[in-house]
């Protein structure tokens, strides 16, 4: 990269990829490969909603167990190393 040319942006840089993609690769990528690679780009984007819930209350509760089982656990450990 020569000192007169400036860095490109993140934005700009993906840009210009897919523009040189398109150009050089459009017949060898089927039109399914295209369709999927649409789709991640909607996928990343719909998983930042913050309207859909952190976890069920289900699961709260199964989390809530296996800590104090794991508690319970360290405990019996510390007293069966302390004792024997």
């Amino acid at each position: 990269m020569s000192n007169e040319e400036k860095p490109l942006s993140r934005a700009a840089y993906r840009k210009q990829q897919e523009q040189h993609e398109q150009q050089t690769e459009p017949a060898k990528e089927s039109p399914l490969r295209r369709e999927d690679k649409r789709r991640g780009n909607k996928r990343s984007h719909a998983s930042s909603d913050l309207d859909e819930p952190a976890a069920s209350p289900k699961l709260k509760k199964r989390l809530n167990w296996a800590i104090g089982i794991v508690a319970v656990l360290i405990v019996l450990v510390y007293l069966v190393l302390f004792f024997v």
